[in-house]
């Protein structure tokens, strides 16, 4: 008796039970908390990750490039959505693993902070999806309907994904296996990421269609194309597979690591393209914009750039897609 005395702790050693053990809920609760947390802590990782290429590729634009205030300003308000999703995700699970421990076993208790990064991953991926929509109707002014339809993908995806976060937040957690909430979910992952496929095509086709006469701007427009394509597999890939993750399991949540992952993967892919820049011209054999006017007369892309000054021109200008610029270059040179 006197040595079970012994190991016994005082009680003022004991922890609280509140703080050893769960709170009381069903068991469904929490499976479902813990399959949330599970998949929510790997998407965290992930996602901070990336975040933090995110600052070093924004570091690394604004310290290379002095490009127009417009485009600095959009880039800046992209690493603000992108530092805003991560705040909110981290405050969210502040706020379930630390000042609700022993209190709320539920998903529901993340449901506004979840919301919250939704909505900033969907404006995210939306004005993305719409810069590069601009940019294939600055390469083809005789194909207005092709950046229409990027746009108009996009916009759906958005509204899709909207009427998404309100369901959930006037909904039990149950309503992700509900009929209406499987078909907003595919509309908004599935045309945001017809949107990225349409953009991706036009501008291959516009590389492909961009005859060049000299050997090394072939292997530029190669370059390109390579940095188009790989954009546009990587976001597509993670927008498909939301939906199909979602689609064959609602309630495992393996979607959920993907989902916070995707805004960051648009924003950083973007900020790569902004930053390659350099390296592409540097690849092309121009140092500066003065050693490719002097070059002007030799190099041609096609009708709609005659000159390699508007081509160094508009690829400071406009990376992500191509040298020319349809409404600049018209004039004869």
């Amino acid at each position: 008796m006197s040595h079970a005395k012994s190991l016994q702790q005082p009680s003022w050693r004991r922890p609280p039970l509140d703080i050893m053990q769960s709170p009381s809920a069903s068991d469904g609760d929490t499976a479902q908390f813990l399959a949330f947390m599970n998949n929510a802590f790997w998407g965290t990782v992930v996602s901070t990750v990336l975040f933090g290429v995110s600052l070093c590729q924004g570091y690394f634009y604004f310290t290379d490039y002095d490009d127009r205030l417009a485009l600095k300003v959009y880039v800046t308000f992209l690493l603000f959505l992108d530092i805003s999703s991560t705040v909110v995700w981290t405050a969210g699970l502040h706020k379930s693993l630390i000042l609700n421990w022993g209190i709320s076993v539920s998903p529901t208790s993340e449901r506004p902070y979840a919301a919250a990064e939704s909505v900033i991953t969907l404006v995210l991926t939306f004005l993305t999806q719409l810069f590069f929509a601009h940019r294939v109707y600055i390469l083809g002014s005789y194909r207005r309907i092709i950046p229409i339809i990027i746009a108009l993908f996009a916009l759906i995806g958005l509204v899709g994904g909207l009427t998404r976060v309100i369901f959930e937040l006037t909904n039990s957690f149950g309503v992700i296996v509900t009929r209406k909430f499987k078909i907003v979910n595919g509309f908004e992952n599935g045309f945001a990421a017809m949107s990225d496929v349409v953009a991706t095509i036009a501008m291959c086709i516009h590389f492909v269609e961009s005859a060049m006469d000299t050997r090394r701007m072939t292997s530029l427009l190669r370059r390109l194309m390579i940095y188009t394509v790989n954009r546009g597999i990587l976001v597509t890939l993670f927008q498909t597979l939301i939906l199909a993750l979602y689609l064959s399991a609602p309630l495992g949540l393996n979607w959920i690591p993907f989902h916070m992952c995707v805004g960051k993967l648009y924003v950083n892919t973007f900020l790569a393209m902004l930053n390659a820049r350099r390296r592409l011209r540097s690849n092309a054999g121009f140092t500066n914009r003065n050693e490719s006017t002097a070059k002007s007369s030799t190099i041609i892309i096609n009708a709609m750039v005659n000159s390699a000054d508007d081509m160094t021109a508009t690829l400071d200008w406009m990376p992500s897609a191509a040298f020319g610029n349809s409404h600049s270059s018209r004039h004869a040179s």
